[in-house]
């Protein structure tokens, strides 16, 4: 009995000891060294990017080819010997290159809704390189943004490769406009509207009608929303409608009119569903079709 005990008391500390050996390794720290060589370059580590631990000693050394005069060895941008080792302290960059042909890194991030190129990733050029780049927004999406070294810059241009680059995009998805909205409209000779609109199409465009019998288009390709509802004595146009944070309501600025020359200026607020509207600080005016001159 005294025997099955030790075997049991043994087997559980062979697994406690196993338990914590693997705990030890899985809490090892990795980080990633970037090697860059310029033609006429030889040695080790190769080019590429490498997985190290956070805390090991590396060796590199650097030679160079036939017929090139002179060797540089830059760690993390600052000037080495050709040959020696590195303590792995988190990310690191080797680049050795011969004579003039040092090499710069362009890193490019692009978001989900743009595209162009270059394409994301990253991209090593000799010095003095001009690097053209172009980008443009994927559809369904808007607010388009390129970003060099986080200065915003034109959506297309060239890079001169003097220095290290960060090339990036932003953009925002677009809001679905698709259903029916609540809409009320306020104008300038006191009148006001309260009524139910529906866009029926796609994203960007489409044709949209209201519950008093007004119909018409919508364009919604940029950033902004606009519409308009064409009754036989009256025309209402929508302009600038922009979303709020919560993506169901939209504001902008109206004109009604039957001579667009003398049309009566208002505001809207459209909400995202069919219940009926109100309208603050005004009274409803039915007849829409109807126009009211100031």
């Amino acid at each position: 009995m005294k025997r099955t005990k030790l075997a049991i008391l043994a087997a559980v500390m062979l697994l406690s000891a196993l338990h914590f050996d693997a705990c030890k390794k899985a809490e090892v720290e990795t980080s990633t060294l970037t090697v860059i060589l310029s033609e006429g370059v030889f040695g080790s580590p190769d080019a590429g990017t490498h997985t190290v631990e956070v805390g090991e000693t590396l060796n590199y050394s650097y030679s160079l080819d036939e017929g090139y005069q002179k060797l540089t060895v830059l760690l993390d941008g600052a000037e080495v010997a050709a040959s020696g080792t590195l303590k792995v302290t988190g990310i690191h960059t080797l680049q050795a290159y011969s004579d003039n042909n040092r090499q710069y890194t362009l890193n490019v991030t692009l978001s989900s809704g743009a595209a162009g190129t270059p394409a994301a990733g990253t991209y090593h050029y000799l010095q003095g390189t001009k690097v053209e780049y172009s980008y443009s927004l994927v559809e369904g999406y808007s607010g388009l943004a390129v970003t060099l070294d986080g200065a915003t810059v034109t959506n297309s241009g060239t890079i001169t490769m003097s220095q290290d680059h960060l090339l990036a995009t932003s953009s925002r998805k677009k809001n679905d406009i698709q259903g029916a909205w609540s809409l009320t409209e306020s104008y300038n000779d006191g009148s006001s509207f309260a009524v139910t609109v529906t866009f029926s199409g796609g994203l960007t465009s489409g044709t949209v009608t209201d519950s008093e019998g007004g119909s018409g288009t919508y364009d919604y390709t940029d950033d902004t929303l606009d519409f308009t509802l064409v009754f036989p004595e009256v025309t209402y146009k929508y302009s600038g409608g922009e979303f709020s944070d919560d993506a169901n309501t939209i504001s902008g600025t109206c004109k009604r009119y039957q001579d667009e020359a003398n049309a009566v200026s208002g505001t809207w607020t459209a909400t995202r569903g069919s219940s009926a509207a109100s309208v603050p600080g005004g009274k409803r005016v039915s007849g829409k079709g109807h126009f009211r001159r100031q």
